[in-house]
């Protein structure tokens, strides 16, 4: 099949509304608990002097470390992926359904781990690691106890509805994406503010709607995988037979990736460290502005998931030819995309950022920081199509390399440089940020290019 931008768009857009779905959410609930009133603060953290403003803090450092432990599943949605596609492409579909439940039935044991660390090592993980304030960790641990209760749930729909989104069922994943985030924002404003009967809980109420959305999700995902209405299915069998090799093959498949998206999430983490050791301001300015960047990220991955599925196809199928030019076509769309977005975000900051709150120096700080935002959109946006790509032809290692050295050397010294030995302080961060994508996304492309090269010449040998 000729790639085409009517093939892209029919595997990427699903996944762009999918992933958007998510990450509106992820705007929409520090909006929700950043506009609560501060008696309303009072009467659930007494004591604390906390304000909405702390919410809105809280939930972005929750939203980081929920991203931050589900990368740890990356190894079995990425490894799965990437072998499930190359059987589709050679037309062993049985194969790929033999890896689906294998994985699926692996996957269920970190699960359970990472719900017992969410729950018990929140105290820990706020205060002393992010460094967040007395108020934003009391909050940060009421969020994360809550949805500890259902995170078994949703881990197992995060890898199940990731492995099928990569095999080419986006519609599938988008359906069951917007059904949970509905069931989400419905609830998170009814049990934020107490509106029609419903208990008043304040942040509490916003991690019970999670919940709730994304449990719901889980039964329907595997309720439709089971009844074979999807691309791939599997046979209890494939579920409970427990193959060595299989599992081991499809870990050090995946091991790259994850370790590549781990680096990546341990650089956002640590420099939501950073900012909240430059004030409130600066840090409720840095959770805006990353809630921005989320956004533009789920076009990328979007995208980047999208080349990973039609090159890794194309390589399955040894059209290496074709598998570059798929990448180029989408790398050319993203750009156009990016382009007029960036132009948006630059000058309309201001509009964008009182949504969140309406504290003018948070909204002063944020409005110039957006501003670097949307220069680094373009680099960031290339760097994950062809490290999504180089991963489709093979190359899972490299953008691992890059990731650690971007976030290691660049994001995480140079920024703390920039931030606190020279002054620059958020903007210091942000420059970095800007740097790190420029230099992966140069070289992504460099290396991409002479993989093609090479296959093309070995298959013509």
């Amino acid at each position: 099949m000729k790639p085409n931008i009517r093939t892209i768009l029919r595997t990427s857009v699903p996944i762009v509304v999918d992933f958007g779905a998510q990450v509106m959410m992820w705007t929409v609930e520090p909006m929700l608990v950043g506009h609560l009133a501060l008696s309303t603060m009072h009467k659930f953290y007494p004591g604390l002097g906390a304000s909405g403003v702390d919410a809105l803090t809280a939930l972005g450092n929750v939203v980081q470390i929920i991203l931050f432990t589900c990368t740890i599943l990356l190894t079995f949605v990425f490894g799965a992926t990437i072998i499930i596609n190359r059987s589709l492409g050679a037309g062993k579909k049985e194969h790929a359904n033999h890896f689906l439940g294998q994985t699926l039935f692996t996957s269920m044991f970190p699960a359970i781990g990472i719900s017992l660390i969410w729950y018990f090592s929140a105290p820990f993980i706020f205060s002393t690691i992010l460094g967040a304030s007395p108020a934003v960790t009391v909050i940060c641990v009421d969020y994360m106890r809550m949805i500890a209760w259902f995170a078994p749930f949703i881990i197992m729909n995060f890898v199940a509805i990731g492995i099928v989104r990569g095999a080419g069922d986006t519609h599938l994943s988008m359906m069951i994406g917007l059904m949970a985030n509905i069931i989400h924002l419905v609830l998170a404003i009814l049990l934020v503010y107490g509106l029609w009967g419903f208990p008043h809980m304040g942040v509490r109420g916003a991690a019970l709607a999670a919940g709730i959305g994304h449990t719901t999700g889980f039964f329907f995902t595997y309720i439709v995988i089971l009844r074979g209405k999807s691309v791939l299915t599997f046979r209890w069998h494939d579920f409970r037979s427990i193959r060595r090799k299989t599992i081991g093959n499809m870990v050090k498949t995946g091991i790259p990736s994850t370790l590549e998206q781990l680096a990546w999430m341990t650089g956002v983490t640590i420099v939501i460290g950073f900012s909240n050791r430059l004030g409130a301001t600066a840090a409720a300015a840095h959770i805006v502005a990353l809630t921005f960047q989320r956004l533009f990220a789920v076009m990328y991955l979007a995208f980047g998931m999208g080349a990973l599925t039609m090159v890794g196809q194309r390589f399955g199928a040894k059209e290496y030819k074709r598998a570059g030019k798929t990448a180029n076509l989408f790398a050319r769309l993203v750009g156009c995309l990016v382009l007029f977005l960036s132009a948006v975000i630059y000058f309309r900051a201001r509009y964008f950022v009182i949504i969140f709150t309406t504290d003018p120096d948070v909204i002063d700080l944020c409005v110039k920081v957006l501003r670097i935002v949307a220069f680094v959109q373009v680099p960031k946006a290339m760097s994950y199509i062809f490290s999504f790509s180089l991963r489709g032809v093979g190359e899972n290692r490299y953008p691992m390399y890059l990731a650690f050295i971007g976030v290691f050397v660049i994001e995480i010294i140079l920024g703390f440089n920039l931030a606190f030995t020279f002054g620059f302080a958020l903007y210091g961060l942000w420059a970095a940020a800007g740097v790190d994508e420029l230099f992966k996304s140069l070289m992504a492309i460099r290396k991409f290019r002479s993989r093609i090269k090479a296959l093309v010449k070995l298959s013509v040998d």
